[in-house]
């Protein structure tokens, strides 16, 4: 597995479908995760497409989203989600060179939770929010560090996350949307 994405390659690799696609800052940059655990990202608008995949993701595992920062665009975040192997524990990981390294940031997130969306914030570099399974938490140190963003959330798996204006909300499984203010 791994290279161009082609149908080829998918019948090769037991058909992983895309899960997320982010864009980058001009229409010719566009980054995929998979669900047999790969990042790509094309510069050309899909001509060819480099395999950056992080080294400690294990094969089949779920990349959940990936998010390229608004204020920089080689900054770029990853969730990866492993449940599907039995393996709860939180994995999510930045690159600041667009791909070519990645740094796994998931220092402070609880273990046993696994991690289905990282955002970073529009406006504030390093400020981060990750959605897992047990529900949202913030880094002010671009995901060096995590602390949970409670408020009045109940326990729940937060899906997605989007930062509109001042306030935070939040897609959970299950139980509705929540705006954190």
């Amino acid at each position: 597995c791994g290279g161009p994405v082609t149908l080829a390659s998918a019948r090769a690799c037991g058909f992983g479908v895309i899960y997320t696609i982010a864009l980058g800052p001009t229409d010719d940059v566009i980054w995929i995760g998979t669900d047999d655990g790969r990042i790509q990202v094309t510069r050309d608008g899909g001509e060819r497409w480099t395999d950056v995949t992080p080294a400690g993701v294990v094969p089949w595992s779920k990349i959940a989203t990936v998010d390229v920062s608004p204020l920089d665009p080689d900054d770029v975040y990853a969730a990866v989600d492993t449940h599907r192997l039995d393996d709860f524990s939180p994995h999510a990981y930045r690159t600041r060179d667009g791909g070519r390294t990645w740094t796994e940031i998931s220092a402070g997130l609880p273990p046993g939770g696994f991690v289905d969306v990282v955002r970073a914030d529009p406006e504030r570099r390093g400020l981060l929010y990750a959605g897992t399974d047990t529900g949202v938490f913030v880094s002010f140190d671009d995901g060096d560090h995590w602390q949970p963003l409670r408020l009045n959330l109940p326990t729940v798996w937060v899906r997605d996350l989007l930062v509109h204006g001042n306030d935070l909300v939040a897609a959970t499984q299950g139980r509705a949307i929540w705006i954190l203010d």
